[in-house]
C-alpha cells in the first residue's frame, strides 16, 4: 500500500509544481506558494474541527519544523536557478532530497529487500536524469549556485524526515503544523520583499486548485511513511519531476530531452523493481 501511497504523492507534488510553474509566470512564487498554503491551512483548520482526533503537541511541533525546512529549501532552490544553470542546480537538488531521508531511513534500521536497494538506487539516478536540463551548452554554474542547490536538497530532504517522524497517532496534527509554519514564514517573506499579495480574480479557482492539490501531496507522503519504509518511499515521491516534465510537454509542448525519455524509463524500471521486492 505504501508503494501506491508514495506514487499517488509524486503524481500529486509533479501536478503542484506544474500548475505553480505556471501561475509564476503571471505572479511571484512565493505569493503563489503562499496563497496555496492558506488555502491548504484553511481546509486543514475545517478537517481538525471535523474529526477532532486527539491533540497532538508533539504533532503539530514535528510539522512545524517539516514546514521550516520546506521553506527554506524552497528560497535556495529559487536562489540557486536565478544566479546558476538549471541543468547543475535542479539533478544536485532532487539527488540530495531524496538521498537524505534514504541515509536517514537506512541509519535508523530499515532494511530494505535487495531488489528494493537496486530500485531505489536506480530511482536516485532517474532523478538526476530526468532533472537534467535539455540545453546542452558548458557553461559551469557558480560554486554559490551549487551551495544553494546542495542546501536545497537537504531542506527538502529534511522535510520529508522530519514529517515521518511526527508520530502514528498525531493525525493532521502534523499537517496543521506544517501549513502554519509555511504560512508565517512565507507572510514574512512577502512583507520583507514587498510583494503584492492580491492575485487576479481569474486566478483565484487555479490557486485554490494548487493549495488542494499540494496539501494532498503532503498528506499521501506522510500516509505512505506510516504504511512502509522512509527510505523506499522518499525515493518514489521523488520521481515527481517525470510528472511535471509530463505534463508540460503535453500542456505546453515543451521538447522532452532524449537523456530526459531514458530518466523517465529508468524510474518506471526503478517502480517495477521495489513493486517486486
Amino acid at each position: 500500500m505504501e508503494i501506491v501511497l508514495a506514487i499517488a504523492s509524486a503524481v500529486a507534488y509533479g501536478v503542484s509544481d506544474f500548475g505553480g510553474g505556471v501561475l509564476s509566470k503571471r505572479m511571484h512564487v512565493f505569493v503563489v506558494f503562499l496563497i496555496s498554503q492558506v488555502v491548504g491551512l484553511a481546509v486543514l483548520l475545517v478537517a481538525v474541527a471535523v474529526l477532532w482526533d486527539a491533540f497532538s503537541v508533539a504533532g503539530v511541533a514535528w510539522g512545524a519544523a517539516a514546514g521550516v525546512a520546506g521553506v527554506i529549501g524552497t528560497s535556495l532552490l529559487y536562489q540557486g536557478l536565478a544566479i546558476g544553470r538549471m541543468s547543475v542546480v535542479a539533478p544536485i537538488t532532487g539527488v540530495v532530497g531524496a538521498g537524505v531521508p534514504v541515509a536517514f531511513g537506512l541509519a535508523i534500521g530499515e532494511q530494505p529487500a535487495p531488489l528494493a536497494l537496486a530500485g531505489m538506487a536506480l530511482g536516485l539516478v532517474a532523478v538526476v536524469v530526468i532533472t537534467r536540463s535539455p540545453d546542452q551548452t558548458t557553461a559551469k554554474s557558480s560554486k554559490q549556485s551549487v551551495l544553494c542547490a546542495l542546501g536545497a536538497g537537504l531542506g527538502f530532504g529534511t522535510f520529508y524526515v522530519l514529517l515521518q517522524r511526527s508520530p502514528a497517532d498525531s493525525g493532521l496534527w502534523p499537517m496543521l503544523g506544517t501549513r502554519v509554519a509555511l504560512v508565517v514564514l512565507l507572510v514574512a517573506i512577502v512583507a520583507v520583499l514587498r510583494l503584492p499579495p492580491k492575485p487576479e480574480r481569474a486566478m483565484l479557482p487555479t490557486l485554490i486548485g494548487l493549495g488542494l492539490v499540494n496539501l494532498a501531496a503532503d498528506l499521501l507522503f506522510l500516509l505512505a511513511t506510516r504504511q512502509g519504509m522512509l527510505s523506499i518511499v522518499a525515493v518514489l515521491t521523488s520521481l515527481y519531476p517525470a510528472v511535471t516534465i509530463g505534463l508540460a510537454a503535453g500542456f505546453l509542448h515543451e521538447r522532452v530531452a532524449r537523456i530526459q525519455l531514458l530518466g523517465l524509463l529508468a524510474a518506471g524500471v526503478a517502480i517495477a523493481l521495489i513493486a517486486l521486492s
